[in-house]
């Protein structure tokens, strides 16, 4: 007999529950509202591979997300946040310069949604032109970034 009183775990409940197109928008809209992504870093920012061997930036949306992948191989990682604007204008460029994947909330179950840098950073503009077109002062204490100065072409 199943017990009624068991909870089912936060990445289960969220993969049960919403299509990987709308886990993908729920973090755009996550971390904007936030302003940060969270990452492990130790000597290096934890890298991750998809199944065809290509390297993925591992990103989460939430600390606690994040604090379920140390172990392991990511036993001496710590939990490091990476302010949007710094992510949007630093980290995406060089995903993007050297072919990386974005991993978004990967589980410790091996779930996670991979992105493109090229694809992230239209998605991203995208959401911010809507916002800015709707909440312009959002914008003006420079907690996010303009989405006019974020460039997709290089």
């Amino acid at each position: 007999m199943r017990n009624p009183y068991q909870r089912k775990s936060a990445s289960n409940i969220q993969k049960a529950t919403l299509l990987p197109e709308e886990q993908y928008k729920n973090f755009i809209e996550t971390i904007v509202n936030q302003a940060k992504v969270y990452a492990l870093y130790h000597e290096g920012w934890a890298l991750c591979a998809t199944p065809t061997g290509q390297q993925a930036f591992a990103v989460w949306q939430g600390k606690s997300l994040t604090q379920l992948l140390i172990k392991d191989n990511w036993a001496r990682y710590s939990v490091k946040e990476i302010d949007l604007v710094a992510f949007i204008g630093q980290v995406i460029p060089f995903i993007i310069e050297n072919n990386t994947l974005l991993s978004i909330n990967l589980t410790p179950e091996g779930q996670n949604i991979l992105v493109s840098g090229n694809k992230f950073l239209i998605e991203i503009k995208k959401y911010l032109y809507h916002l800015y077109l709707s909440q312009p002062e959002l914008f003006e204490n420079n907690r996010l970034p303009l989405p006019r100065k974020i460039r997709i072409h290089s």
